[in-house]
């Protein structure tokens, strides 16, 4: 004998809806209040890039995350802005070649023993680890992320940030000849954004 359909739409309600002890998918969309931003110090200039166009997701357990946090965030490359035109075609074109690789993206993450629960509007600091692809080379890196977890009538949401060094010869980002001394070795990368739960 068949079930009755409201037992079947009730069992895929239990399966899908998020709860206490399950994960949870949460969406980041781009523009609003994502920012990627990163800062070249050189000899010769000091010059920051920024852009809203981070999205992806994030797949947890707010009550247990180290059992349960995976994550994919991407950053669309030639959205990023300097403040001077030519500058950003240079950036584009000469170094990061947003033509072949549009965007930056990492994958993965291993939560590391030790991080807890997010706990409703209190910011934790999170030790993870994954896969950070640019200009078609991937590295494995570890970051020191700052999450809260916010609940409301609305929605539910997480907010983050971190920040880390990117060095270009890591990543095969060359730096022509008459732009060596106005652009550093290493780029400061900060990432600040909010991943709302998917209904």
């Amino acid at each position: 004998m068949k079930p009755p359909a409201s037992a079947i739409a009730a069992a895929l309600l239990f399966i899908t809806a998020p709860s206490a002890g399950r994960a949870a998918t949460f969406l980041v969309h781009p523009g609003g209040e994502n920012k990627v931003s990163f800062t070249s110090r050189a000899a010769m200039e000091r010059f920051e890039g920024k852009t809203s166009r981070l999205e992806g997701s994030i797949v947890v357990d707010p009550a247990t995350v180290g059992d349960s946090a995976t994550v994919h965030f991407e950053v669309d490359l030639a959205s990023l802005d300097t403040g001077i035109a030519k500058r950003n075609q240079h950036m584009r074109e000469a170094h990061l070649e947003t033509a072949t690789y549009p965007k930056a993206v990492f994958d993965g993450v291993a939560i590391r023993p030790g991080s807890g629960a997010l706990s409703s509007g209190k910011p934790v600091t999170l030790d993870v680890e994954g896969t950070f692809t640019l200009h078609g080379v991937a590295h494995r890196i570890q970051l020191t992320v700052v999450a809260a977890y916010k609940q409301s009538g609305k929605e539910d949401r997480i907010e983050f940030q971190t920040a880390f060094p990117v060095a270009l010869a890591d990543y095969r980002i060359s730096r022509p000849q008459f732009l060596f001394l106005k652009l550093a070795d290493v780029q400061q990368v900060r990432v600040r954004g909010v991943a709302v739960a998917s209904p």
